[in-house]
């Protein structure tokens, strides 16, 4: 039996928790939970219905409990202390994505690894689970497109999963450094696996346009729940007080806040070891939500579409709302195009929750996970995108 426990309370764990407590408990037991707001650990402990002792210190939680792993789901900023320091205390970590948000904080997680090279450790990258990007890896693998030359990928945040970012800790550079990181590293974690190879180099652009204080707005305020404006604004948000304590955790932040640091809207030209090129944009303020990736070959092209047109305010990460997914071969000198069967999981995001959690939780954990390296790559790809942005030049993908 492994002794799991939790570090950082936040919505995302809860789908972790479920699934240890519900799929299996009879391999994994957790012991422990630990968070810096006691407010928010207290009601993830009710809203999941788990009974274990919790925790503000984490040295103190693995001198009482000693778990033999932790699932670390705390702010993006420290991520890398709490990996580097599980490692040292001999302890498998599952981080959540991003697995850290800078370069420095990739070399520290590196060489925590080198330090303890039997640990266990992985990145919790679930969107190469999904049916679509399954689908995509068998498609380039079996050839049809011959040799990939390039890439582009499309990103759209609706306007009510977009908004999210900007009402939480996510929009202020410092905790997250941006969308780069807490959102697109899971994309190019993607495009890494769908490619077989790192990027080398990146060119990045874009802004802070949607949202923040210079967008157009009328009214603004510090939260939603303490705003003088609550009752006329059309983007006051009342969040779920059976998740959050509200004195603690502030899942309301103003969209229009001066604070806001981050961009809404980006793009970037990747190049890979490979050869390859990719063009990859994100839009957080679209009509709909998903993702458009199109892969050119030697002997065709294939496209993909993943995309969700009617939001439900309750269903922020679209979890519940079933999407249009597709996939068409275009060959070269053929005629027509050719669908491509998907194999539609069930559950949360399309499935993907339950593959990699199969994968997580097996004993021993499958071999095909992806690694902390696969992680610090997805990492280094996006810090590389936030520094050319900020440089105003292109940027090598290296510690």
């Amino acid at each position: 039996m492994k002794k799991v426990a939790i570090v950082g309370c936040g919505l995302r764990i809860i789908a972790f928790a479920k699934a240890l407590k519900n799929t299996y408990h009879q391999t994994h037991t957790i012991v422990a939970l630990m968070d810096n707001d006691p407010g928010k650990m207290d009601r993830f402990a009710k809203w999941v219905e788990l009974s274990a002792p919790q925790y503000t210190d984490f040295d103190k939680m693995c001198a009482e409990t000693h778990p033999d792993l932790v699932i670390i789901g705390t702010t993006d900023v420290f991520h890398a202390d709490y990996i580097v320091r599980a490692l040292d205390k001999k302890i498998g970590v599952i981080s959540e994505k991003p697995l850290c948000i800078n370069a420095e904080q990739c070399l520290q997680i590196r060489e925590a690894c080198k330090r303890n090279p039997e640990v266990f450790a992985v990145t919790s990258h679930n969107s190469r689970y999904r049916p679509v990007a399954q689908t995509l890896k068998k498609v380039l693998a079996s050839g049809v497109i011959g040799t990939v030359q390039s890439v582009e990928y499309h990103e759209l945040l609706d306007r009510v999963h977009g908004k999210s970012y900007f009402r939480r800790w996510n929009s202020r550079r410092k905790y997250s450094n941006g969308l780069q990181l807490h959102k697109s590293s899971h994309h190019f974690d993607k495009l890494n696996y769908l490619l077989d190879s790192y990027a080398v180099e990146v060119t990045g652009s874009g802004s802070l346009i949607a949202y923040g204080a210079n967008a157009p707005h009328e009214f603004e305020g510090t939260r939603c729940c303490e705003c003088a404006h609550k009752e006329v604004c059309p983007d006051f948000f009342a969040y779920n007080e059976k998740l959050y304590d509200k004195d603690c955790y502030t899942p309301d932040m103003c969209i229009w806040s001066k604070e806001i640091d981050i961009e809404d809207t980006f793009s970037a030209s990747i190049r890979f070891a490979n050869g390859v090129y990719a063009s990859y944009s994100l839009c957080a303020h679209a009509d709909y939500e998903g993702e458009i990736i199109n892969i050119q070959g030697t002997l065709g092209r294939v496209e993909a579409r993943q995309l969700s047109y009617k939001s439900q305010a309750a269903d922020v990460h679209n979890m519940t709302t079933v999407p249009e997914e597709s996939i068409k071969i275009f060959r070269f000198g053929g005629e027509g195009v050719e669908e491509v069967p998907i194999e539609r999981g069930e559950g949360a995001h399309g499935g993907a929750d339950a593959k990699i959690f199969s994968e997580l939780f097996a004993v021993p954990p499958a071999a095909t996970l992806p690694s902390i390296e696969d992680g610090i790559q997805a990492v280094l790809t996006g810090a590389a995108i936030v520094r050319s942005m900020q440089n105003k030049r292109a940027e090598k993908v290296q510690i």
